[in-house]
């Protein structure tokens, strides 16, 4: 065989169409879910009640902040599964690591599909209702937000350790694919870092953390799929 054909797969330099639109589905994604998760807020109040009727009168809110969020899971959904077939889907670690990922983004929907639409709609439905169904109705709100923690810090993890195989991928490449490698890395060691180190609630600082190390990998990612074309065969 030639050597060609033995040589390890790396990205072309010459961009295509394909790879563009995954890496701005990759960056759109990321700037339009920053902008929108900034817009969520708390609805406060101190008894129950108040509390459920302030979630309630956010209720249109969360759904346009969280239908945004799942949109922007799907459009990472579609731009890493892109960056995987460059790669190489030959590639066991780099297979692997995409199908990590996609568990990932279902555990991140099914968190959103909680913050919001579940938690507003058992609000509303608590409105002006009786006492006792109020206090249900505040505990079950506690409790499907200890779920939903859950299933966002499952959904970071998995997509860190993707982005990790992913990484460990890259650095065996040559110029710009090495520095996209690295900082997938790094990335990848502040977003498990943030999760592991964090309580049942996550504290802001924690949150940050998983926010900036996303960022960094994410900018990262559509760069390189922006600038380059597609995987060469084995």
């Amino acid at each position: 065989m030639s050597a060609t054909m033995h040589a390890a797969p790396e990205f072309l330099a010459r961009p295509v169409m394909g790879t563009r639109v995954a890496a701005f589905a990759i960056a759109g994604a990321t700037v339009v879910s920053t902008v929108f998760v900034a817009l969520d807020r708390g609805g406060g109040g101190t008894t129950p009640a108040e509390i459920l009727a302030g979630i309630a009168g956010l209720a249109v809110l969360k759904e346009v902040v969280h239908g945004v969020a799942i949109a922007s899971v799907c459009a990472y959904g579609f731009g890493y599964a892109t960056l995987a077939r460059r790669l190489g889907l030959q590639r066991p670690a780099v297979l692997a690591a995409l199908v990590v990922y996609l568990f990932g983004c279902v555990a991140m929907i099914g968190a959103t599909l909680l913050d919001g639409f579940v938690t507003p709609h058992v609000a509303l439905d608590a409105a002006n209702a009786a006492p006792e169904r109020v206090a249900f109705a505040y505990n079950l709100v506690h409790y499907l937000g200890v779920v939903l923690n859950d299933l966002a810090k499952l959904g970071w993890i998995l997509q860190a350790i993707a982005a990790l195989s992913w990484s460990i991928t890259l650095v065996r490449m040559r110029g710009g694919e090495r520095i996209v490698g690295v900082l997938g890395l790094l990335s990848s060691a502040l977003v498990c870092a943030a999760v592991v180190g964090s309580a049942t609630n996550m504290s802001m600082a924690s949150l940050l953390g998983v926010l900036l190390g996303q960022l960094l990998w994410n900018l990262a990612a559509a760069a390189l799929l922006f600038r380059s074309g597609p995987a060469m065969a084995a």
